[in-house]
């Protein structure tokens, strides 16, 4: 609907469950702070810092006149002045906050905070706070600061997690003068260097839209402050890679991503969509996606994710317009084509009835979408002996394709999924680790390595190979030639699983529960 703020209706109906998130009491220690499982429920022995980056999307609110009408400015700027209270004692002495276990000394956490909070002031700056108020805000930032600038995330390569880095060291130089801006661009040209030519940021092994868009967010607000040649460049080219991943029932993203993510951060896409005719486009579709909750959406998120989406609502709210020209997304032209993605293992078909992507470093993983419906085929799945599940899934790069017309070939390896769920014992090891050893900060990023490698990338090939035959067309057809050994044996479909660990996948929206808008 011309003239609907699908953000805004989200951001208002959110404010009671965020609001109710932090510590209200002025004579707690924990005094406004966002982890209820810490300081109400009493559960862990340490705060996740990401909450206090709410103040951003409260302090956006605040400055457009844009909170409900029955909420009290100045009550959100006491509620502003207790988030940055409640940072100041969540942070460690070196300056860095913590998401997943104590002394953790999260790189992406410590720069949600700066990024979040530095956001806050420079919102507040002109008329809602006084020098001394900027200045005592600048001052909880500033170890968080001297952190990013003397530490690094060296356990993967996560682009979304340094453009949050880079986008606050940016920020931090721009509000004070001082030192931030050298490492911040240091950052950023690693992840200029690492996009691929195909346009996607890298997420661990390969491309994941989801994440993208949040990317995405992150520089944009870098190129809202440094608008430079190279970043307009990268974004171009990121936008005409990200925009084919917009599905004609509204859904986003997906399994065929490398975290396996479908939700869509929508602030940097509405900011850019005054300069680029994709992200205008783009943007104007998701909208209705927003409406329709046929995308995941800020009222699907759970409460680690909640904030960082909550501040993408608030911006998009207060920097839509729909008066920007825009032209139908990729999966809503006319016609017929056929996109191929090299390096990012991905080919969209996309014919006048129908829209497929398929991953074939996900062996073949298939997303269809047709105007009977949509299917998702997550690939194929066998067991051997001891009942342990191996699957197509598997994030592989040297799987092989072969397209000839409509007939599509992925051969993969089978490679063993991750069910594993952690025991008491092992947090016990871990809380111990926490708490000795893992002070040494490479001896933690070495066992966060590890981690990394056991959940989520790590490959254990059954040793034998899955060839996946595809027809394409609406009526997309799919056959498996598992070649399997004695003792093992092929599991029934299955449309929808998860081979690894990824916190952010499976979120709902509307079509799990069996609804759906074809477009095609």
């Amino acid at each position: 609907m011309k003239n609907a703020n699908p953000y805004r209706e989200q951001v208002w109906s959110t404010l009671p469950r965020l609001l109710a998130l932090f510590d209200n009491d002025p004579t707690s220690p924990t005094y406004g702070q966002g982890d209820r499982y810490r300081w109400a429920w009493k559960l862990i022995d340490f705060g996740n810092g990401t909450y206090q980056g709410a103040a951003h999307g409260l302090a956006r609110l605040l400055a457009a006149g844009m909170l409900p009408p029955e909420f009290s400015g100045q009550a959100i700027l006491q509620r502003i002045d207790a988030l940055f209270i409640g940072a100041g004692r969540l942070r460690r002495a070196d300056g860095s906050m913590e998401e997943a276990f104590p002394f953790e000394a999260s790189y992406c956490v410590t720069a949600l905070a700066a990024y979040d909070l530095l956001s806050a002031v420079e919102l507040l700056q002109e008329g809602f706070w006084d020098r001394s108020k900027v200045q005592g805000g600048l001052e909880v930032v500033k170890p968080m600061i001297e952190f990013l600038c003397q530490s690094d995330e060296v356990h993967a390569f996560i682009s979304n997690h340094l453009a949050t880095a880079s986008a606050a060291l940016f920020k931090w130089t721009r509000l004070t003068g001082e030192d931030g801006r050298k490492k911040g661009e240091d950052l950023l040209q690693r992840i200029l260097l690492e996009q691929s030519e195909e346009g996607w940021y890298r997420e661990y092994q390969g491309a994941d839209p989801g994440y993208q868009s949040l990317c995405t967010y992150y520089l944009a607000d870098i190129y809202r402050m440094e608008p430079t040649s190279e970043l307009r460049d990268s974004l171009e080219r990121s936008l005409e890679f990200l925009w084919h991943f917009a599905h004609p029932d509204g859904s986003f993203g997906g399994l065929y991503g490398s975290r396996n993510t479908r939700f869509y951060y929508p602030a940097g896409i509405e900011y850019l969509s005054g300069s680029f005719l994709e992200a205008a486009s783009l943007a104007s579709f998701m909208r209705q996606s927003v409406q329709k909750n046929s995308v995941v959406t800020l009222a699907a998120m759970d409460e680690s994710n909640l904030v960082p989406m909550f501040n993408s609502y608030c911006w998009a709210a207060t920097t839509l317009s729909d008066d920007r020209p825009s032209i139908a997304v990729p999966a809503l032209e006319r016609g017929k084509w056929r996109k191929v993605y090299e390096k990012a293992g991905l080919l969209v078909d996309k014919g006048p009835e129908h829209y497929t992507i398929i991953s074939w470093h996900k062996g073949g993983l298939c997303s269809h979408f047709s105007t009977t419906g949509t299917v998702v085929n997550a690939g194929a799945i066998v067991s051997d002996a001891k009942n342990q599940l191996f699957s197509t899934q598997g994030y592989d790069g040297s799987n092989s394709l072969i397209l000839d017309g409509d007939n599509v070939m992925v051969e993969s390896h089978f490679t063993r999924m991750n069910r594993e769920h952690p025991t008491p014992f092992q947090f016990a090891v871990l809380r111990f680790l926490c708490l000795t050893v893992m002070r040494l900060g490479w001896l933690r990023d070495l066992i966060k390595k590890m981690l990394v490698t056991r959940l989520i990338t790590g490959v254990h090939k059954a040793g034998f190979v899955n060839r996946r035959k595809i027809e394409l067309g609406p009526d997309l057809r799919i056959d498996d030639h598992p070649e399997l050994p004695g003792g093992w044996r092929l599991k029934k479909k299955h449309q929808q699983f998860f081979a690894i660990h990824m916190a952010s996948q499976g979120y709902w929206q509307i079509q799990d529960e069996g609804c759906h808008d074809p477009k095609v």
